[in-house]
C-alpha cells in the first residue's frame, strides 16, 4: 500500500508553511529588517560628556589664572622693596686728625626735623676726594657743623653724628640734625646717586629710632640758595615748604 502522502509532500509542504512564517514576520516588521539598529545613542551621550568635562577643565583653569594674576598683583603692593646698602663713611674714616669728640654729646632722642643745606664748595666724586675736600673744609681747626653729608657719588659721611647738635640753625639744634649736601646746586641738580643715598639714610634713621616717622624736611641756604636742589627734595613727601627757601 501506498502512503496517503509521500515524503516528498510532506518536505514541500513544511518548507511551504516555514516560508510563509517568515513572509508573515517580514510584513509585521519591514523597518526593522530592512534597517539595522540605531546603536548611536550611547556614543553620543559619551561625547556630550566628554566635551562637557574638557569645557569644566577649561573654564577651571580660567578662574585658577585670574586668582593667581590678583594674587601676584596684590603681593607686589605687599612685599617689601628690596634694600639698597647704605654707603656709610665714619668720622674715623675720612677725618685724618682721628678725632672724636667725647664732650657735649646730648642724650639719645628722636629727632623730628631735617635741615637740608648745601656746603657750597666744589663736588667729589669718591671716597679718597670727598675725605681730602672734607679735611680742607676744617682746616682752619673748625669742626664741621653738619651732622651728616651726601657726597655726589652717593655716599654719607658722618661729621657731627646723631649726639652732637649743629650750631648753624640754633632754633632748630635741640630737635633737628642739619644733612649737607656736597657741592654747589644753584645752577644744577644733584645727582640721582646723591638724592637715592639721602632717601636710604632717612629710611635708615627711621628705622634705628635716630628719626621721628613723621618727620618735617627744610630746606635752608647757608651761603647761596641751591635753588636745583630744593627742587628735586621738593618731592619727597616729607618736604615742608613753608619752613623752607625758595628764593
Amino acid at each position: 500500500m501506498q502512503p496517503l502522502i509521500s515524503p516528498v509532500d510532506h518536505e514541500s509542504r513544511t518548507n511551504s508553511y516555514r516560508a510563509e512564517e517568515e513572509n508573515r514576520g517580514t510584513e509585521a516588521t519591514p523597518l526593522l529588517q530592512r534597517f539595522p539598529r540605531y546603536q548611536g545613542n550611547d556614543n553620543h551621550y559619551r561625547t556630550r560628556a566628554v566635551v562637557s568635562l574638557l569645557l569644566l577643565i577649561l573654564l577651571s583653569g580660567i578662574v585658577i589664572g585670574t586668582y593667581l594674576l590678583i594674587i601676584q598683583s596684590r603681593s607686589e603692593n605687599v612685599l617689601p622693596p628690596i634694600e639698597v646698602p647704605e654707603l656709610y663713611v665714619s668720622r674715623l674714616q675720612w677725618d685724618k686728625n682721628k678725632e672724636v669728640d667725647q664732650v657735649n654729646l646730648v642724650p639719645q632722642l628722636k629727632k623730628n626735623t631735617v635741615i637740608v643745606v648745601q656746603t657750597d664748595t666744589d663736588g667729589c666724586n669718591c671716597t679718597i676726594t670727598c675725605s681730602t675736600l672734607l679735611n680742607s673744609m676744617q682746616e682752619n681747626g673748625t669742626r664741621l657743623q653738619y651732622n651728616f653729608l651726601v657726597s655726589p657719588d652717593g655716599e654719607t659721611f658722618e661729621a657731627l653724628g646723631w649726639r652732637r647738635n649743629s650750631v648753624i640753625f640754633p632754633d632748630y639744634s635741640a630737635n633737628a640734625i642739619v644733612l649737607a649736601f656736597i657741592g654747589n646746586y644753584t645752577q644744577e641738580a644733584p645727582s640721582t646717586a646723591q638724592v637715592m643715598q639721602a632717601k636710604i639714610f632717612l629710611e635708615n634713621s627711621i628705622s634705628q629710632q635716630h628719626l621721628d616717622l613723621n618727620f618735617d624736611m627744610i630746606g635752608k641756604k647757608t651761603k647761596d640758595l641751591p635753588k636745583y636742589l630744593f627742587l628735586e627734595l621738593s618731592k619727597f613727601p616729607q618736604w615742608n615748604k613753608q619752613l623752607s627757601d625758595m628764593e
